[in-house]
Order: C-alpha cells, then structure tokens, then sequence
C-alpha cells in the first residue's frame, strides 16, 4: 500500500497533466483556426453592406447570408454569423438563428471576445458544450469599412479532435489501472517474499527472548540481508546458549562445592550436639548455628534448581489433586477453586516443576504475612491468589529479577525460578494487581 498508493497518484497526477495539457493545446490551435476563417472571410466581404445594413432589407440580407453559407461549406463549419459589435444578428446560417436587428443570445456570454474584435483583434471563444452532448468553439473577427469596425464575423465548429482524446485519456487510464494492478501483484510478491521471511525470524527472536536457545535460527531465504541477519541471529542465539550453558556450570559448580562442606559440618554439629546435652547454654548457641546451616542449606538448592533446567515433560495434570500436594508442603492452606477443566480445555504440563512453581509462590505468600492462597483455573494456567498484603508498585518492577528480594535472608531467586518454569512451558508468570492488597499471579503454562 506504501508503494502502490503513492504511484497510483503520481500515475493518475500524469495522465491529467499530460490531458489537459493536450487538451490546452487542441483548444488553442481550434480557436486559431477559426479565428484565421473568420479573417479570411471578414476580409472577402462588403464591408459596406454590412456597415449599411438594415434589419428590413431583404436582398441585402440574403446576399449576405449566401456568402455566410459558402464560407460554412467551404471551412466545415456548424455556423457562420454576422453580428453588430453589440450583438444583435445580421445574418446567420444556424437553422435556429434570431431574425436580423434581433439580439443573439448565443453572443452574451462572449462579451470580453466581442471587446476584442470592437478593439480591432481576432478572439476565439471558450470550449463549451452545446445541448446534443458536442463540444464547440468559435472563431471571432472584425469586418471593416474605411477602417472602422462595423461588425464581427464569426465561424461556429465543433472540436471533433476532443472524441479522439477523450478515446486517448480513457486507454490511458484503462492501461493505467491494468499496469497498477500488475505492479500490486508484484509488489505483494516480493512484499509476501520479505516479509515471511522475517516472520520467522520474529519467531525465533520470541523463542530466544523466551529462554529456548536450543532450536537453530533456520534458513529464511535468499535475500542477502535478512540471509545475514538470520546467521548473525543463530551466531548471538549460540553465544547466548554457551554462557547459559557456562553460568549454569558455574552454579552448579559453586553450590556443589558448598554442599559438601555444609553437609560435613551439619554431621560435626549433630554429633557435637549429642556431646552438650547436658549443657543447655551451649546446646542453644549450637541450635542457632543449626538454623543458619539450614538457611544456607536452603539457598545452595534454590542454586542449583535455578541452574539447573530439566527438560518438560507435559502430561494431563489433576489439579486438585495438584493444589493437595502444595498445601502440604506450605506454611498455609492452599485451596483449589473449581471446576477443573476437562475436555479439549483441559490443562497440561509438567507436575513436578508446576509443583515447585506453586510452592515458591505459597511461600512467598506466607512469608508476606497471608493465610490463605486459592488456585483459579483461567485459559491456559492458573491464578494464584493470596489474602496478604500484596505487592508495592515500586517493588513489582523488579520481584522477577534474578537476585531481587525484600527478605533479610532471600536469595531472590523463587519468582525467577518460576518465570523460568512458566517460559519453560511457553508461557508466563505475571502480576496482575500491583499496588493493591491480595496478589494475584497469573501462570500461563498451556497454549
């Protein structure tokens, strides 16, 4: 449409141009031409018949009107007249003339043209159409008696070249329009040729965007460029694959090593517990060192279930069931509100990480002081709706960054872990009401 449109005005911007412009020209040239008749018989007739002439006066008026007839003949002319130079009739060859003395009413719009012939000066009409649908033009010029202008002689013809241009303009536009069309055909040809291309290309941005590095960028065509961005694409998607790949490691790296030691020290801990059960004092400052172990414990596993990133494995889920098994790991009822969807509308997914992904957000609940989360079915997930205090604004910029907590002992990791899950699934894990009490998380996990 931007290529088509713009051309179809300058296309139909040139016929008009190059139409009126020929149509200029005709008009010009038919109005010299009878401009140059009506001279030449002005110049072959009694002047001073016609400076004598008297409306009674019959013989004059038809010997004048048979000199009219053969001038009309001879140039083809629909009708040669006499007139005063105020406009009343002397003689004319028009069936339908006025009688002689008579005023011409075909004259009073030619009034400037009349003007010119009293000052001495040939003048041609305007193009006007006349009441059998044909175009006319007249030719005006003075009749002169001892160098005075006693009347205009004027020629009457129709422009028979205006049918062949009206025929011009109307192949023009004919072959115009088939010329556009063909042009809108090639153009949505090459437009379709470029742009499925990129259509794909968009579809492997949003699979890269979505955390799925694993699919190569395909081929999209011949076209040089997008040919180029499409390797470039594949080149950062690799790139971007391998430091996931070597982050992962490193994480995985890092929480393994510190594994080991903690497993190590809560064993020495167990043991030296046994040793103070007489000392209660000391039994207490061990018990706190035991709780931080398991804090640290805690952060080592959120470690490596974010690094880690098993494949899915979707399978028809129950999701009461589902709401059942979180609940008894959570610090607080987590209630499911159905009904399930069954059928065609039934959900789908991986239990075991949309297990995970529920409890972190029950836990996130109960750590933000609420006591009761329901689970809603909505169009390819769950909403999952908690009765705390809900998320600020300024802090539901940031809950799904890596590393982002508002807790003393948070690694900032469960929201992104479950992003990751939902992206995992080819959907979405969002925050609807921020700012206001209650979240509701939508997880978009199914279609």
């Amino acid at each position: 449409a931007a290529f088509v449109a713009p051309a179809l005005l300058a296309f139909v911007a040139l016929i008009a141009l190059g139409y009126f412009a020929a149509r200029g020209l005709l008009e010009d040239e038919l109005g010299r031409h009878l401009s140059d008749v009506a001279a030449s018989a002005a110049a072959n007739l009694n002047g001073g018949l016609v400076a004598r002439f008297e409306p009674d006066n019959t013989r004059t008026h038809e010997n004048l009107l048979r000199r009219l007839e053969r001038v009309a003949d001879q140039a083809g002319a629909r009708r040669v007249f006499l007139a005063t130079l105020d406009g009343r009739s002397i003689a004319d060859t028009h069936a339908d003339a006025p009688p002689p003395g008579e005023p011409d009413r075909a004259l009073a719009e030619d009034r400037f043209e009349l003007e010119q012939v009293a000052a001495g000066q040939r003048a041609a009409s305007v193009l006007y159409t006349g009441t059998d649908g044909v175009r006319y033009k007249r030719g005006f010029a003075p009749v002169v008696f001892e160098e005075q202008v006693v009347g205009v002689l004027g020629v009457e013809a129709s422009s028979a070249g205006y049918s062949a241009l009206d025929g011009l303009r109307n192949y023009s536009l004919g072959l115009g329009i088939l010329a556009l069309m063909a042009l809108a055909l090639v153009v949505a040809w090459f437009g379709r040729a470029l742009t499925a291309p990129l259509g794909r290309l968009v579809d492997a941005a949003s699979r890269i965007g979505a955390g799925d590095l694993d699919a190569p960028v395909p081929e999209v065509g011949r076209a040089t460029e997008v040919a180029l961005l499409a390797r470039t694409m594949d080149e950062m998607r690799a790139a971007l694959r391998q430091r996931d790949r070597e982050l992962q490691l490193m994480l995985g790296g890092i929480a393994h090593e510190v594994r080991n030691p903690l497993g190590g020290m809560s064993l020495f801990v167990g043991l030296l517990d046994e040793d103070l059960a007489d000392r209660p004092a000391e039994r207490e400052l061990l018990g706190r060192v035991k709780n931080e172990l398991g804090q640290l414990t805690k952060i080592v596993e959120e470690f490596l279930l974010y690094a880690r990133q098993a494949p899915i494995e979707r399978a028809p889920l129950d999701l009461p069931a589902l709401a059942a098994e979180v609940s008894a790991c959570a610090e607080l009822p987590v209630v499911f509100e159905g009904p399930a969807p069954t059928g065609d509308a039934a959900l789908a997914g991986d239990p075991g990480q949309l297990r995970r992904a529920l409890l972190n957000l029950a836990r996130n609940a109960a750590q933000a002081g609420a006591t009761r989360v329901r689970l809603v079915p909505v169009t390819g997930g769950l909403q999952v709706i908690d009765d705390g205090p809900g998320v600020s604004v300024a802090a539901a910029e940031h809950i799904f960054d890596a590393f982002y907590t508002t807790k003393e002992k948070g690694t900032g990791l469960g929201l992104a872990l479950c992003r990751r899950i939902a992206a995992a699934h080819g959907g979405a894990l969002t925050l609807d009401n921020p700012g206001e009490p209650g979240a509701r998380f939508t997880l978009r996990f199914d279609g």
